[in-house]
This record gives C-alpha cells, structure tokens and sequence, in this order.
C-alpha cells in the first residue's frame, strides 16, 4: 500500500513523523497482496482467481495422434466495495504558535497510532470473519491439543459453534492449547496438506498476540532453532521463524476469555492468532493509501472564526477481501 500526503497541506516534516511511526506497525497490511484500484475505476475491486484444472492423471492421458481439446480457461471474480476511515485532532493556536512542538509531535503520533489501528483490525475482521467476534465465515478453526498431538476442531469450519466448542476444552484437566512449536508444525502442516503456497521467500506468515509470543519464546525446542532475521524483518515486528513460518507481533489480535464451563473448568483466554499463505488474503486502496492534512480555516468558516485552532488528521479509502479460505487459519492458543 501506498503512503502519501496532501503536499499542498500539511507540512513535510509532519508527514515524514506521520509515516514513520505509522508504517511499522501496520503488521496485517504485509501479509496480504495488494491491489490498488486505479483512478475513475468506480469503487469496487475485482480479484481474479482462476479455476484450478483436475489432477486425475487417466483423465490427461493421450494416445499418438490424437489432438488436445483445450480446456475453457473458467475464472471467477470475488468483489469488494472500497471503504473509507479518517479521524482528525483539533491543534490550539498556543501549541501552533510554538512550532515543531512536543504537543503538536503527540497529536501526529496518536493520530498516526489510531490509523494504523483501525486498518490493522479491519484486516483482522476479514480473517475472522465478522467485526463482532471470530467464527463466522472468515478462515477456518484450529486448536492444537499438544498433550493428545491432534486438532480438535473440525477441519475447514468456522463458525461460532466452534467457539463453543474450544471453550469447553480450555482449561480441562490432561489438555494443553499453550502455543508451542508443534502447535506450530501442525498447522504449518495442515496448510501444506492443502497445498498452499508460502510468500516468496518460502515462508508462511502468522500475525500473533505477545502473549503468544511469550509461550513460543519459553519452548526450548524454539530456543535451540537456528533463527536467521534481517534487521529490517525485526524492526517490522517479525520476531522468529520456525517449521517454514515467519512470526509476526500484533496485539490487535483478538482475544476472548472463555469463562467457566458446564463443567466447572476455570477456563483461560483465548488467543486467535492468524497463519496465513499466499493468496489468502488482498488489500485495495484508492487514492494512493493513507493520507495526512493539515488545515486552518478558510475565510468562511464561522466554526473557527479566529482561526483558534488547526485540525491535523488522516484518511485512507481501502478494504481486505480474503480470497481463499483454504490458505489460511485461526489458530486458537491459550497462553495467559
């Protein structure tokens, strides 16, 4: 995604602080293909996905002599209407009238914060599949039980049943949904038996909350991995790589606390943590991305008459679409 500004209103210094606390910690945006959709476009985005030929090898067997029949090239199109977020801070003329001030510095980085916040959790929602909580239609449910090596939720579903369902495995007693790397393996597994591509460099992705973190760090089979990271990867939030998968901090993950069951097991929270492979997901922005504004007030305005203060704020027009649901996963952990 693009990051650019209105040059004729805001001043360079404050877009350059603006992009460099905004950028890192957007974690979700580097883990989906983007696609801008260009100008005088209309406001829906069109991702192509092409059908995939059969693998039945009797069915592409040929004699000599007998010419091909080409197959019909069928595609389908999965659409998303371009949404637009912006919010935007009242700047007094005492803190404009002092310059590059420490206040007016706060007011470019909550607002810089906030932004990548809300574009993060809308990303998020798109995985999961609704804004009101995960389990209804975004990428499919997996909970890793390591004491008894298997996932225990249905392979391929994602509803709220599920939730139900993983509530009352927390906490029971001979069970353990703490993130540890054969959580990790089996679900790197799980996409692999899918047929799932990694990104480029050959690693999936998986977005997950410090707690998560935590309990991954504490595995001494993670400790003794060889962990090769860029600075550039690191200063991006990606903290470690292991089974073929490259992780990601972002505590705008959701969480959920599970409570008490039926049958009385004190149960833990319930960390929804994203793996992702390519092709699961798409970002379209319009407009060139996030833009920044700084503005007094024109001649007219009789809201600010004296021009008592400057608004300073942002906008993007954009929306997450998940493309297939089969290259990604939910996995639920229970690491508090």
């Amino acid at each position: 995604m693009a990051y650019t500004t209105d040059m004729s209103s805001i001043p360079v210094f404050y877009n350059k602080k603006f992009l460099e606390r905004f950028v890192p910690t957007v974690a979700m945006k580097e883990l989906a293909t983007s696609k801008p959709l260009p100008a005088n476009s209309g406001t829906t985005m069109y991702f192509p996905q092409m059908s995939a030929s059969s693998t039945t090898v009797s069915a592409y067997k040929s004699a000599a002599g007998t010419i091909v029949t080409p197959e019909a090239a069928n595609d389908f199109r999965v659409s998303a209407v371009i949404e637009k977020y912006r919010n935007a801070k009242g700047i007094w003329d005492l803190a404009k009238i002092t310059g590059l001030s420490t206040y007016i510095d706060e007011v470019v980085n909550e607002q810089a914060d906030h932004a990548a916040a809300i574009i993060d959790k809308r990303i998020l929602e798109e995985c999961y599949g609704t804004s009101a909580m995960p389990f209804g239609g975004g990428f499919s449910c997996f909970a890793y039980d390591t004491t008894a090596g298997a996932n225990l939720l249905t392979d391929g579903v994602n509803t709220r049943s599920q939730m139900s369902a993983i509530g009352t495995f927390f906490g029971m007693a001979g069970r353990s949904f703490k993130a540890t790397t054969a959580t990790i393996r089996a679900a790197a597994g799980l996409l692999r038996s899918r047929n799932v591509k990694p990104y480029e460099d050959g690693f999936f992705r998986m977005a997950v909350h410090t707690d998560t973190e935590m309990a991954l760090l504490a595995d001494t089979t993670w400790a003794a991995s060889p962990n090769y990271l860029t600075s550039d990867e690191m200063a991006r939030g990606i903290f470690g790589a292991y089974g073929g998968v490259k992780f990601v901090r972002d505590n705008n993950i959701y969480t959920s606390a599970c409570g008490t069951s039926a049958a009385g097991y004190a149960q833990a929270t319930a960390y929804c943590n994203v793996l992702l492979g390519k092709g699961a997901l798409a970002v379209s922005e319009l407009d060139g991305g996030v833009k920044t504004y700084l503005k007094e007030s024109g001649a007219s305005d009789t809201y600010n008459p004296v021009n008592e203060f400057v608004t300073f704020g942002w906008k993007i027009m954009f929306v997450p679409k998940r493309l297939n649901v089969q290259c990604g996963l939910i996995v639920l952990t229970q690491d508090n």
